[in-house]
């Protein structure tokens, strides 16, 4: 991933979590709470992509890529896969 994909990227997150939280009156629902919940953490993985690529630290790096993957992939469906694939890339080193 480029450094002019990552900026597309985090622009396109922060795009979709302003138009999630437009109305500050209208209280989110459930639904509305945990696809937030996910685009911040989403948001946080590229922030650390971005960190650490700076800092030239590949492995940090990987880390957070593997990071931004799993919440893309497995974030809003499967919760407990999820989990389940996070604790296994930390178990081995991540």
């Amino acid at each position: 991933m480029t450094d002019e994909e990552l900026d597309n990227l985090m622009q396109e997150v922060s795009g979709q979590i302003a138009q999630l939280t437009g109305d500050p009156e209208k209280p989110l629902d459930r639904a509305e709470r945990k696809r937030k919940y996910v685009l911040q953490s989403r948001r946080s993985a590229l922030d650390s992509i971005k960190e650490a690529r700076e800092k030239g630290n590949v492995s940090q790096e990987s880390k957070a890529c593997i990071d931004y993957a799993l919440w893309t992939e497995y974030g809003e469906r499967h919760w407990l896969l999820f989990n389940l694939m996070k604790s296994q890339t930390w178990w081995r080193g991540f």
